[in-house]
This record gives structure tokens, sequence and C-alpha cells, in this order.
């Protein structure tokens, strides 16, 4: 069963006849602007395995706090044209620089609440935020200016004018530490990732390994990771028949290793979130009937 899109607002829907869940997914800068072709194999897996898919194209910006609210907004928009997918659970995927949109929604949501108050923001307050929605993140990017315009020179001269990428990479570190939140989070890496680093290497130059610091040892719950053989644009999965193929800018387009290692360990993930997400849910509405 393949995946047939249909133009819900600005995202692209596939709907599943019996949906287990709706996988909201949001790429990197590039490839995320077409985000259906981009990652058509690694969609069409997860939409086998039973999850309705939005897929939202990439907005370029660099107030990304801005931007991650067009999520939500994208998110209600398309969720009220689909009232059969009422008492389905709603997951983020995520890649590259797309992941940290989604954990700026999860950092900037109130644990009590359940609303979407990311500070300096005129609307905060007035959305519902993400809390109950597990994210799924793959080799997440959480950089400054220079990984949201890699152009020589041109990032530091737009931060010193004050006019770069905000949260910065400190700031939405601060945010995600001072957060309560992402017990309901999995993270895939992958060991020749040159962009979001992988789980070996330290974490002030790696953004997986900081997540893994982090939010590794938090009580609330471990945090989900698998590590994979492959660079950063593993999830860009190009389907010839039976060979998948990635995008590797140093070795061309090399088979897959193995072809569907990234989405079975994805599926799997989810899996396990949406039993915690049921634990959470369970004993969330326990708690507010004492």
């Amino acid at each position: 069963m393949e995946p047939r899109y249909e133009r819900i607002s600005r995202s692209l829907v596939a709907r599943h006849p019996n949906p287990i869940g709706v996988v909201e997914f949001y790429g990197g800068q590039f490839l995320g602007q077409l985000p259906a072709t981009s990652y058509d194999y690694f969609l069409g897996m997860l939409f086998r395995a039973g999850y309705t898919i939005i897929a939202v194209p990439f907005t370029l910006g660099f107030n990304h706090t801005e931007i991650a609210e067009i999520l939500l907004i994208e998110r209600d928009l398309v969720r009220a044209e689909l009232p059969e997918l009422a008492s389905v659970p709603h997951f983020w995927v995520g890649h590259s620089l797309g992941c940290k949109f989604i954990a700026l929604l999860e950092a900037s949501t109130d644990p009590i609440s359940g609303m979407f108050a990311p500070p300096g923001l005129a609307t905060a307050g007035v959305r519902r935020g993400i809390l109950d929605e597990p994210s799924l993140l793959m080799a997440p990017d959480i950089g400054d200016t220079d990984s949201a315009l890699p152009v020589p020179i041109l990032p530091g001269i737009l931060d010193a004018l004050g006019l770069g990428v905000r949260p910065t990479r400190a700031e939405m570190q601060r945010l995600v530490v001072e957060s309560n939140l992402f017990n309901l989070t999995a993270l895939i890496s992958f060991e020749r990732d040159r962009v979001a680093g992988n789980a070996s290497e330290p974490p002030e130059v790696s953004d997986v390994a900081w997540f893994l610091d982090t939010l590794g040892a938090r009580p609330e719950g471990r945090l989900l990771h698998e590590e994979l053989p492959g660079g950063h644009l593993v999830p860009f999965g190009i389907r010839f028949g039976d060979v998948v193929l990635e995008l590797d800018p140093r070795f061309g387009c090399p088979p897959a290793e193995p072809p569907a290692e990234l989405e079975a360990t994805a599926v799997r993930l989810l899996d396990e979130l949406h039993q915690r997400r049921a634990v959470a849910v369970q004993q969330r509405m326990h708690a507010r009937s004492r």
C-alpha cells in the first residue's frame, strides 16, 4: 500500500485507512521544502506501518520560535479537516534542522496547562502545545546562523548585527535544560554524521551527544536512542526498485546500510513512544482526579 498525498492547508497529507497514529514530519531546510518527495521512502514506510502522514514543507526564516508556532497552526488546521482522527495520537518526526523546531515546541510547552508559551512571543499561551505528543528526532541540528545559512562570512555578519538565528544554540540548550518535558522523546543518530555529530563525540561539537548527555539521565524516563550506520542524509532515500540509495555528498549515492534499517528502527521507536504515552496520559489523569 503506497501513500497518496492530498494538499490540506500547506501540507501534504496521506490518509491511512486504519491509522494507529498521525505523524507530522518536518525535514531539513533544503530537502524539507519538498518533504513528500525528498523523504519518499522513509515516509512511505511509516505510512505502511499504520500512520497517517502530514508532511509540512520547510519554512525559511531566522525567527525559529515563530516557525515552530507555524507547525502548531498547521497541525490544528490539518486535523480540523480530519475529524475521524480526533482520538488518534499525534507524533512529531523531524530530521536535521527540522528537529530544532520540534524541540522548541516541547521546550516551550507548559507542563501544567499544556499551552505553547515561549518567552517573548506575543501569542504565548494562546495555542495548545505538544503535551503528550511524542517526538522522534533524527540527526538533530539545533545550530546557530551558520547552520541555517551555510555561506562563508555572512552568518558572522548577521550575528554581529543582531539579525541572526534566534534562539541560538546556547539559548536552545537552556530552554531544553529548563524544560520538565522530553520524557516522550526518541533520537536516531548516524555514525558518519558531520552535521549533527554522533554519540561518541564531545557534546560541545555534537548536538547528538549533547541531547544524550542532557536527556539521557532524566528520572522522568530514559531517552530512547539508536545510532545507525551512514551519514547525515540517510533519511533522504531514493528508491530504485528494491534498492534504496542514500545521498552522501562525499560518496555519491551508496546503497543504504542496510536499505530499511532506519525505517524499521523508526517504526520500533514510535511504537515504544506510543506505549510510554499511554502510561503518561493515564498517570496524568490519575493525578488530576485526586
